[in-house]
């Protein structure tokens, strides 16, 4: 049975070994396919998916697109149109959505929630550690853009970053402000508008004994979102910078 990972480069399992998918339009096709957790794709919309940023053409795409499919079968090894199913007005993909890395990631990152909400933190960090170490890269970070492909990525990258900062949040209510600094750094680097990501370093910070960093860190943040946003940090970070200058910050 084929297993499938979009975490990363979009790779399908053969029962041996994980393959990259050929061409850049079969990827989009199977993309939007497990994208669609099973639903029918009109034939229509896997055209507008396909040539999404190419020009009006003069070819026959909806026979293109009947091509791609039967391309996407090879690699599939469906030889009896049993994975890949022709169902008007498009087609489906058939698969057991455990199969799917992303999947996996959603079932983990859910875990650790309720356990970070029960206040098990040591098993919450731990859990939502194994959600991560699944991602590979990007999501789908080979697959040209697509409405389908762009609005999974964003919402499978919100869901990374959002298990990263609970992890993060783990971590500090066991005492691991230390060890998640550069973790921190590199999350706030790669999210400068995310306020939460500036407050989470600058309690570290202090945590650690670094005060004058953590006020630091306060100016360049308020430098960051006036520069970009032409605004002033929000209410948390500036009732932050308050209790650090006033000493009033309870470890």
């Amino acid at each position: 049975m084929n297993a499938f990972r979009i975490l990363g480069a979009l790779e399908l399992f053969d029962g041996l070994v994980w393959k990259p998918v050929e061409t850049p339009k079969i990827r989009i096709l199977l993309a939007v396919l497990l994208s669609a957790s099973g639903r029918v794709i009109s034939i229509e919309r896997l055209v507008e998916e396909l040539w999404y940023e190419g020009a009006q053409q003069k070819f026959d795409q909806r026979n293109l697109v009947q091509q791609y499919v039967m391309r996407l079968r090879h690699q599939l090894g469906d030889r009896d149109r049993s994975v890949l199913v022709t169902k008007a007005p498009g087609y489906r993909l058939v698969f057991d959505p455990a199969r799917l890395d992303a999947h996996r990631f959603e079932v983990l990152h859910a875990e650790g929630q309720d356990l970070f909400a029960a206040g098990a933190d040591q098993r919450a960090f731990t859990v939502l550690g194994d959600a991560l170490a699944l991602w590979r890269g990007g999501a789908m970070d080979d697959v040209p853009t697509s409405p389908i492909v762009r609005a999974e990525a964003e919402r499978l990258e919100e869901a990374r970053l959002a298990a990263a900062e609970m992890r993060i949040d783990a971590s500090h209510r066991i005492g691991g402000h230390a060890a998640t600094l550069a973790e921190l750094r590199a999350l706030r680097r790669s999210n400068p508008l995310r306020e939460g990501l500036w407050e989470k370093e600058m309690i570290a910070l202090l945590e650690c004994g670094r005060r004058a960093d953590a006020l630091d860190l306060y100016q360049r943040a308020r430098r960051t979102l006036h520069e970009e946003l032409g605004l002033e940090p929000g209410t948390a970070l500036r009732r932050l910078q308050q209790r650090i200058l006033t000493e009033d910050f309870a470890r």
